[in-house]
Protein backbone atom coordinates (compact mmCIF):
# COMPACT_ATOMS: atom_id res chain seq x y z
CA UNK A 1 0.00 0.00 0.00
CA UNK A 2 1.31 3.46 -0.90
CA UNK A 3 1.21 5.14 2.50
CA UNK A 4 2.71 8.35 1.12
CA UNK A 5 -0.37 8.85 -1.04
CA UNK A 6 -2.53 9.02 2.10
CA UNK A 7 -0.18 10.39 4.74
CA UNK A 8 1.05 13.49 2.91
CA UNK A 9 -2.44 14.94 2.24
CA UNK A 10 -3.34 14.25 5.90
CA UNK A 11 -0.20 16.12 6.97
CA UNK A 12 -1.26 18.93 4.63
CA UNK A 13 -4.68 19.13 6.29
CA UNK A 14 -3.06 19.21 9.74
CA UNK A 15 -0.69 21.97 8.62
CA UNK A 16 -3.64 23.99 7.34
CA UNK A 17 -5.55 23.53 10.61
CA UNK A 18 -2.48 24.57 12.62
CA UNK A 19 -1.99 27.60 10.39
CA UNK A 20 -5.67 28.55 10.73
CA UNK A 21 -5.52 28.23 14.53
CA UNK A 22 -2.36 30.32 14.86
CA UNK A 23 -3.78 32.88 12.42
CA UNK A 24 -7.00 33.08 14.45
CA UNK A 25 -5.05 33.86 17.62
CA UNK A 26 -2.95 36.55 15.91
CA UNK A 27 -5.81 38.13 13.95
CA UNK A 28 -8.15 38.36 16.93
CA UNK A 29 -5.43 39.98 19.05
CA UNK A 30 -4.95 42.75 16.49
CA UNK A 31 -8.70 43.09 15.92
CA UNK A 32 -8.61 42.10 12.25
CA UNK A 33 -11.56 40.09 10.80
CA UNK A 34 -10.54 36.45 11.00
CA UNK A 35 -12.11 35.25 7.75
CA UNK A 36 -10.71 38.15 5.72
CA UNK A 37 -7.32 37.73 7.36
CA UNK A 38 -7.24 34.12 6.22
CA UNK A 39 -7.56 35.28 2.60
CA UNK A 40 -4.40 37.35 3.11
CA UNK A 41 -2.67 34.44 4.87
CA UNK A 42 -3.68 32.17 2.00
CA UNK A 43 -2.12 34.55 -0.51
CA UNK A 44 1.12 34.64 1.48
CA UNK A 45 1.02 30.86 1.75
CA UNK A 46 0.68 30.51 -2.01
CA UNK A 47 3.92 32.48 -2.42
CA UNK A 48 5.79 30.74 0.41
CA UNK A 49 4.83 27.09 -0.16
CA UNK A 50 7.14 26.80 -3.17
CA UNK A 51 10.10 28.02 -1.10
CA UNK A 52 9.75 25.88 2.03
CA UNK A 53 9.85 22.09 1.82
CA UNK A 54 7.82 21.56 5.00
CA UNK A 55 4.85 23.26 3.30
CA UNK A 56 4.90 20.78 0.43
CA UNK A 57 2.06 18.58 1.84
CA UNK A 58 -0.29 21.60 1.66
CA UNK A 59 0.04 21.61 -2.12
CA UNK A 60 -1.54 18.14 -2.18
CA UNK A 61 -4.76 19.43 -0.59
CA UNK A 62 -7.25 20.62 -3.19
CA UNK A 63 -10.74 22.10 -2.87
CA UNK A 64 -12.88 21.27 -5.88
CA UNK A 65 -16.30 22.89 -6.47
CA UNK A 66 -17.90 19.57 -5.49
CA UNK A 67 -16.05 19.48 -2.16
CA UNK A 68 -17.06 23.06 -1.36
CA UNK A 69 -20.71 22.36 -2.25
CA UNK A 70 -21.19 18.95 -0.70
CA UNK A 71 -18.82 19.11 2.27
CA UNK A 72 -18.58 22.73 3.40
CA UNK A 73 -21.76 24.53 2.30
CA UNK A 74 -24.14 22.38 4.44
CA UNK A 75 -21.80 22.86 7.41
CA UNK A 76 -22.04 26.63 7.08
CA UNK A 77 -25.67 27.04 6.02
CA UNK A 78 -27.26 24.73 8.59
CA UNK A 79 -26.07 26.45 11.81
CA UNK A 80 -26.74 29.86 10.24
CA UNK A 81 -30.34 28.79 9.60
CA UNK A 82 -30.69 27.35 13.12
CA UNK A 83 -29.37 30.58 14.67
CA UNK A 84 -31.76 32.86 12.78
CA UNK A 85 -34.01 34.76 15.19
CA UNK A 86 -37.44 33.57 14.04
CA UNK A 87 -39.48 36.47 15.50
CA UNK A 88 -37.09 38.95 13.86
CA UNK A 89 -37.13 36.90 10.66
CA UNK A 90 -40.93 37.05 10.53
CA UNK A 91 -40.91 40.82 11.20
CA UNK A 92 -38.44 41.44 8.37
CA UNK A 93 -39.43 38.70 5.93
CA UNK A 94 -40.77 41.12 3.30
CA UNK A 95 -37.64 43.24 3.07
CA UNK A 96 -35.47 40.09 3.11
CA UNK A 97 -37.40 38.50 0.24
CA UNK A 98 -37.49 41.83 -1.63
CA UNK A 99 -33.69 42.04 -1.53
CA UNK A 100 -33.16 38.34 -2.16
CA UNK A 101 -35.51 37.76 -5.11
CA UNK A 102 -36.40 40.95 -7.08
CA UNK A 103 -33.07 42.35 -5.88
CA UNK A 104 -31.18 39.39 -7.35
CA UNK A 105 -32.94 39.70 -10.72
CA UNK A 106 -32.40 43.48 -10.82
CA UNK A 107 -28.72 43.09 -9.90
CA UNK A 108 -28.23 40.38 -12.53
CA UNK A 109 -29.72 42.62 -15.23
CA UNK A 110 -27.69 45.68 -14.22
CA UNK A 111 -24.39 43.80 -14.00
CA UNK A 112 -25.14 41.83 -17.15
CA UNK A 113 -26.09 44.99 -19.04
CA UNK A 114 -22.93 46.86 -18.07
CA UNK A 115 -20.62 43.91 -18.64
CA UNK A 116 -22.30 43.03 -21.92
CA UNK A 117 -21.81 46.59 -23.15
CA UNK A 118 -18.13 47.04 -22.25
CA UNK A 119 -16.62 43.55 -22.50
CA UNK A 120 -16.42 40.95 -25.30
CA UNK A 121 -18.89 38.67 -23.49
CA UNK A 122 -21.99 37.68 -25.44
CA UNK A 123 -25.16 39.15 -23.95
CA UNK A 124 -26.38 35.76 -22.71
CA UNK A 125 -23.01 35.08 -21.03
CA UNK A 126 -23.00 38.59 -19.53
CA UNK A 127 -26.40 37.95 -17.91
CA UNK A 128 -25.11 34.56 -16.71
CA UNK A 129 -22.16 36.34 -15.10
CA UNK A 130 -24.58 38.86 -13.58
CA UNK A 131 -26.54 36.03 -11.97
CA UNK A 132 -23.56 34.21 -10.47
CA UNK A 133 -21.82 37.35 -9.19
CA UNK A 134 -25.01 38.72 -7.62
CA UNK A 135 -24.94 35.96 -5.00
CA UNK A 136 -24.10 37.70 -1.71
CA UNK A 137 -22.26 34.71 -0.37
CA UNK A 138 -23.55 33.60 3.06
CA UNK A 139 -20.18 32.01 3.87
CA UNK A 140 -18.51 35.43 3.83
CA UNK A 141 -21.42 37.54 5.09
CA UNK A 142 -22.52 35.36 8.02
CA UNK A 143 -18.94 34.83 9.20
CA UNK A 144 -18.17 38.56 9.19
CA UNK A 145 -21.39 39.64 10.91
CA UNK A 146 -20.83 36.99 13.59
CA UNK A 147 -17.46 38.58 14.33
CA UNK A 148 -18.85 42.13 14.28
CA UNK A 149 -21.66 41.19 16.70
CA UNK A 150 -24.03 43.32 14.66
CA UNK A 151 -27.46 44.26 16.11
CA UNK A 152 -30.26 41.70 15.85
CA UNK A 153 -32.36 43.31 13.13
CA UNK A 154 -29.36 44.22 10.99
CA UNK A 155 -27.94 40.70 11.31
CA UNK A 156 -31.20 38.95 10.46
CA UNK A 157 -31.78 41.14 7.37
CA UNK A 158 -28.24 40.63 6.05
CA UNK A 159 -28.02 36.94 6.94
CA UNK A 160 -31.56 36.20 5.74
CA UNK A 161 -30.92 37.99 2.45
CA UNK A 162 -27.63 36.14 1.94
CA UNK A 163 -29.20 32.73 2.59
CA UNK A 164 -32.20 33.18 0.29
CA UNK A 165 -30.32 35.26 -2.31
CA UNK A 166 -27.64 32.61 -2.47
CA UNK A 167 -30.10 29.82 -3.16
CA UNK A 168 -32.01 31.91 -5.71
CA UNK A 169 -28.76 32.84 -7.49
CA UNK A 170 -27.86 29.19 -7.99
CA UNK A 171 -31.33 28.51 -9.37
CA UNK A 172 -31.15 31.53 -11.70
CA UNK A 173 -27.63 30.60 -12.81
CA UNK A 174 -28.68 27.04 -13.64
CA UNK A 175 -31.75 28.32 -15.52
CA UNK A 176 -29.77 30.80 -17.64
CA UNK A 177 -27.06 28.22 -18.35
CA UNK A 178 -29.74 25.75 -19.42
CA UNK A 179 -31.32 28.39 -21.64
CA UNK A 180 -27.96 29.10 -23.31
CA UNK A 181 -27.60 25.39 -24.09
CA UNK A 182 -31.24 25.01 -25.11
CA UNK A 183 -32.80 25.30 -28.55
CA UNK A 184 -35.96 26.79 -27.06
CA UNK A 185 -36.65 30.49 -27.42
CA UNK A 186 -39.11 33.28 -26.74
CA UNK A 187 -42.18 32.65 -24.55
CA UNK A 188 -41.49 28.90 -24.38
CA UNK A 189 -38.05 29.53 -22.86
CA UNK A 190 -39.46 32.08 -20.39
CA UNK A 191 -42.22 29.70 -19.30
CA UNK A 192 -39.73 26.86 -18.97
CA UNK A 193 -37.42 29.03 -16.83
CA UNK A 194 -40.26 30.22 -14.56
CA UNK A 195 -41.53 26.67 -14.03
CA UNK A 196 -38.01 25.46 -13.30
CA UNK A 197 -37.48 28.27 -10.76
CA UNK A 198 -40.69 27.38 -8.89
CA UNK A 199 -39.93 23.65 -8.94
CA UNK A 200 -36.34 24.06 -7.71
CA UNK A 201 -37.31 26.52 -4.95
CA UNK A 202 -40.44 24.78 -3.66
CA UNK A 203 -38.81 21.38 -4.08
CA UNK A 204 -35.83 22.46 -1.98
CA UNK A 205 -38.05 23.66 0.86
CA UNK A 206 -40.14 20.49 0.67
CA UNK A 207 -37.11 18.22 0.88
CA UNK A 208 -35.69 20.13 3.84
CA UNK A 209 -39.03 20.04 5.65
CA UNK A 210 -39.50 16.30 5.05
CA UNK A 211 -35.98 15.43 6.24
CA UNK A 212 -36.42 17.67 9.32
CA UNK A 213 -39.67 15.87 10.21
CA UNK A 214 -37.89 12.51 9.95
CA UNK A 215 -35.04 13.87 12.10
CA UNK A 216 -37.50 15.07 14.76
CA UNK A 217 -39.05 11.60 14.90
CA UNK A 218 -35.70 9.82 15.20
CA UNK A 219 -34.07 12.16 17.70
CA UNK A 220 -36.74 11.41 20.30
CA UNK A 221 -35.10 8.01 20.75
CA UNK A 222 -31.74 9.65 21.56
CA UNK A 223 -32.92 10.39 25.12
CA UNK A 224 -30.88 13.60 25.23
CA UNK A 225 -27.63 11.77 24.41
CA UNK A 226 -25.30 14.50 23.04
CA UNK A 227 -23.29 12.23 20.76
CA UNK A 228 -26.37 10.74 19.11
CA UNK A 229 -27.98 14.16 18.70
CA UNK A 230 -24.85 15.57 17.08
CA UNK A 231 -24.68 12.61 14.70
CA UNK A 232 -28.35 12.99 13.75
CA UNK A 233 -28.00 16.76 13.21
CA UNK A 234 -25.10 16.09 10.81
CA UNK A 235 -27.22 13.50 8.99
CA UNK A 236 -30.06 16.06 8.80
CA UNK A 237 -27.94 18.79 7.21
CA UNK A 238 -26.10 16.61 4.70
CA UNK A 239 -29.07 14.42 3.78
CA UNK A 240 -31.20 17.49 3.03
CA UNK A 241 -28.53 18.94 0.74
CA UNK A 242 -27.58 15.70 -1.02
CA UNK A 243 -31.12 14.46 -1.65
CA UNK A 244 -32.23 17.87 -2.93
CA UNK A 245 -29.21 18.80 -5.05
CA UNK A 246 -27.87 15.46 -6.26
CA UNK A 247 -30.92 13.21 -6.51
CA UNK A 248 -33.85 15.54 -7.18
CA UNK A 249 -32.13 18.48 -8.87
CA UNK A 250 -33.75 21.07 -6.60
CA UNK A 251 -32.12 23.69 -4.39
CA UNK A 252 -29.83 22.03 -1.87
CA UNK A 253 -29.21 25.32 -0.07
CA UNK A 254 -32.93 26.00 0.40
CA UNK A 255 -33.28 22.41 1.61
CA UNK A 256 -30.62 23.00 4.29
CA UNK A 257 -32.22 26.33 5.27
CA UNK A 258 -35.61 24.62 5.62
CA UNK A 259 -34.04 21.70 7.51
CA UNK A 260 -32.44 24.09 10.00
CA UNK A 261 -35.54 26.23 10.52
CA UNK A 262 -38.05 23.37 10.70
CA UNK A 263 -35.75 21.08 12.68
CA UNK A 264 -35.23 23.84 15.22
CA UNK A 265 -38.98 24.40 15.54
CA UNK A 266 -39.73 20.70 15.94
CA UNK A 267 -36.95 20.21 18.49
CA UNK A 268 -36.88 23.58 20.16
CA UNK A 269 -35.58 22.27 23.46
CA UNK A 270 -32.51 20.74 21.88
CA UNK A 271 -31.45 23.78 19.86
CA UNK A 272 -32.55 26.61 22.14
CA UNK A 273 -33.34 25.66 25.72
CA UNK A 274 -31.17 24.23 28.45
CA UNK A 275 -30.78 20.51 27.86
CA UNK A 276 -27.77 18.27 28.28
CA UNK A 277 -27.28 17.95 24.52
CA UNK A 278 -27.69 21.62 23.61
CA UNK A 279 -24.22 22.93 24.62
CA UNK A 280 -22.57 20.00 22.82
CA UNK A 281 -24.58 20.68 19.67
CA UNK A 282 -23.62 24.34 19.77
CA UNK A 283 -19.91 23.62 20.32
CA UNK A 284 -19.78 20.94 17.63
CA UNK A 285 -21.33 23.17 14.97
CA UNK A 286 -19.13 26.11 16.03
CA UNK A 287 -16.06 23.92 15.53
CA UNK A 288 -17.36 22.63 12.18
CA UNK A 289 -17.94 26.23 11.04
CA UNK A 290 -14.43 27.19 12.13
CA UNK A 291 -12.88 24.36 10.10
CA UNK A 292 -15.03 25.02 7.03
CA UNK A 293 -14.43 28.78 7.11
CA UNK A 294 -10.70 28.22 7.64
CA UNK A 295 -10.32 25.99 4.61
CA UNK A 296 -12.57 28.04 2.31
CA UNK A 297 -10.95 31.39 3.07
CA UNK A 298 -7.41 30.03 3.06
CA UNK A 299 -8.03 28.53 -0.36
CA UNK A 300 -9.65 31.73 -1.60
CA UNK A 301 -6.33 33.40 -0.77
CA UNK A 302 -4.31 30.62 -2.38
CA UNK A 303 -6.46 30.78 -5.51
CA UNK A 304 -6.23 34.56 -5.42
CA UNK A 305 -2.47 34.29 -5.94
CA UNK A 306 -3.13 32.48 -9.24
CA UNK A 307 -5.46 35.30 -10.23
CA UNK A 308 -2.85 37.93 -9.30
CA UNK A 309 -0.24 36.08 -11.35
CA UNK A 310 -2.59 36.25 -14.34
CA UNK A 311 -3.04 39.98 -13.74
CA UNK A 312 0.71 40.55 -13.96
CA UNK A 313 0.66 39.40 -17.56
CA UNK A 314 -2.72 40.90 -18.44
CA UNK A 315 -3.12 43.76 -20.90
CA UNK A 316 -4.97 46.99 -20.27
CA UNK A 317 -8.10 45.60 -21.95
CA UNK A 318 -8.29 42.63 -19.54
CA UNK A 319 -7.74 44.90 -16.54
CA UNK A 320 -10.49 47.23 -17.74
CA UNK A 321 -12.92 44.31 -18.07
CA UNK A 322 -12.27 43.25 -14.47
CA UNK A 323 -12.54 46.86 -13.25
CA UNK A 324 -15.84 47.30 -15.11
CA UNK A 325 -17.19 44.16 -13.43
CA UNK A 326 -16.26 45.52 -9.99
CA UNK A 327 -17.88 48.90 -10.75
CA UNK A 328 -21.01 47.21 -12.15
CA UNK A 329 -21.41 45.04 -9.04
CA UNK A 330 -21.05 48.05 -6.71
CA UNK A 331 -23.51 50.11 -8.78
CA UNK A 332 -26.03 47.26 -8.87
CA UNK A 333 -25.75 46.77 -5.11
CA UNK A 334 -26.31 50.50 -4.59
CA UNK A 335 -29.47 50.49 -6.73
CA UNK A 336 -30.84 47.29 -5.17
CA UNK A 337 -30.30 48.25 -1.53
CA UNK A 338 -31.27 51.92 -1.60
CA UNK A 339 -33.93 51.56 -4.30
CA UNK A 340 -35.78 48.51 -2.98
CA UNK A 341 -35.51 49.52 0.68
CA UNK A 342 -36.98 52.91 -0.26
CA UNK A 343 -39.91 51.03 -1.84
CA UNK A 344 -40.25 48.89 1.28
CA UNK A 345 -40.11 51.89 3.63
CA UNK A 346 -42.76 53.63 1.55
CA UNK A 347 -45.13 50.66 1.66
CA UNK A 348 -44.72 49.36 5.21
CA UNK A 349 -46.79 50.59 8.14
CA UNK A 350 -44.11 49.38 10.57
CA UNK A 351 -40.65 50.72 11.32
CA UNK A 352 -38.57 51.10 8.16
CA UNK A 353 -34.90 50.37 7.58
CA UNK A 354 -33.03 53.55 8.46
CA UNK A 355 -30.08 55.02 6.55
CA UNK A 356 -27.48 53.71 8.98
CA UNK A 357 -28.61 50.12 8.43
CA UNK A 358 -28.85 50.69 4.67
CA UNK A 359 -25.17 51.71 4.52
CA UNK A 360 -24.08 48.52 6.29
CA UNK A 361 -26.41 46.33 4.20
CA UNK A 362 -25.03 47.93 1.03
CA UNK A 363 -21.34 47.68 1.89
CA UNK A 364 -20.91 44.81 4.37
CA UNK A 365 -23.83 42.74 3.10
CA UNK A 366 -22.61 42.85 -0.49
CA UNK A 367 -19.54 40.66 -0.08
CA UNK A 368 -18.93 37.79 -2.46
CA UNK A 369 -17.05 34.64 -1.49
CA UNK A 370 -16.66 31.03 -2.48
CA UNK A 371 -20.07 30.46 -4.06
CA UNK A 372 -19.68 32.70 -7.15
CA UNK A 373 -16.33 31.03 -7.81
CA UNK A 374 -17.91 27.59 -7.43
CA UNK A 375 -20.56 28.50 -10.01
CA UNK A 376 -17.97 29.96 -12.39
CA UNK A 377 -15.71 26.91 -12.04
CA UNK A 378 -18.69 24.63 -12.71
CA UNK A 379 -18.91 25.98 -16.28
CA UNK A 380 -17.72 23.29 -18.72
CA UNK A 381 -14.21 23.70 -20.11
CA UNK A 382 -15.70 24.12 -23.60
CA UNK A 383 -17.89 27.06 -22.50
CA UNK A 384 -17.16 30.12 -24.65
CA UNK A 385 -15.22 32.90 -22.83
CA UNK A 386 -15.03 30.82 -19.64
CA UNK A 387 -11.65 32.26 -18.63
CA UNK A 388 -12.87 35.85 -18.81
CA UNK A 389 -15.87 34.94 -16.64
CA UNK A 390 -13.49 33.31 -14.13
CA UNK A 391 -11.14 36.31 -14.09
CA UNK A 392 -13.95 38.81 -13.54
CA UNK A 393 -15.48 36.61 -10.83
CA UNK A 394 -12.15 36.30 -8.99
CA UNK A 395 -11.57 40.05 -9.29
CA UNK A 396 -14.95 40.93 -7.78
CA UNK A 397 -14.64 38.31 -5.01
CA UNK A 398 -11.18 39.50 -3.95
CA UNK A 399 -12.22 43.16 -4.12
CA UNK A 400 -15.31 42.69 -1.93
CA UNK A 401 -13.44 40.51 0.58
CA UNK A 402 -10.28 42.58 0.88
CA UNK A 403 -11.86 46.04 0.60
CA UNK A 404 -15.45 45.74 1.87
CA UNK A 405 -14.54 42.96 4.31
CA UNK A 406 -11.75 44.93 5.99
CA UNK A 407 -13.73 48.18 6.23
CA UNK A 408 -17.17 46.91 7.28
CA UNK A 409 -16.21 46.82 10.95
CA UNK A 410 -15.21 50.47 10.83
CA UNK A 411 -18.45 51.32 9.05
CA UNK A 412 -20.52 49.53 11.71
CA UNK A 413 -18.74 51.54 14.42
CA UNK A 414 -18.85 54.79 12.44
CA UNK A 415 -22.63 54.74 11.89
CA UNK A 416 -23.14 53.62 15.51
CA UNK A 417 -25.60 50.85 14.88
Amino acid sequence: MDEGGVVLPIIGVLELLLLASLSAVALRRIGFPYTIGLVVVGGLLAVAQHRFDFLEPMRLVRLTPEIVLYLFIPTLIFPAAVRLDLPLLKQNVYVILLLALPGLILSSLIVGGVVGAVTPLAWSTAILFGALISATDPVAVVALFEELKAPGRLSVVVEGESLFNDAAAMVLFAGILGAINSDAGGPALLAQGAASFVWVSVGGFAVGTAVAALYAALVRFAEDDPLIEIALSVVLAYTAFTVADHYLGVSGILAVVAAGLVGRQLRRGHFQNTTRAQPYLRHYWSYAEFVANSFIFLFLGIGGDTFLNRLRGAGMADLSYIASAVVAVIAARLVVVYGLIAVFNGCTSEEGIDRRYQRVIFWGGGMRGALPLVMALSLPASFAQRQLVLDMTAGVVLFTLLVAGTTSGRLVRAVRV
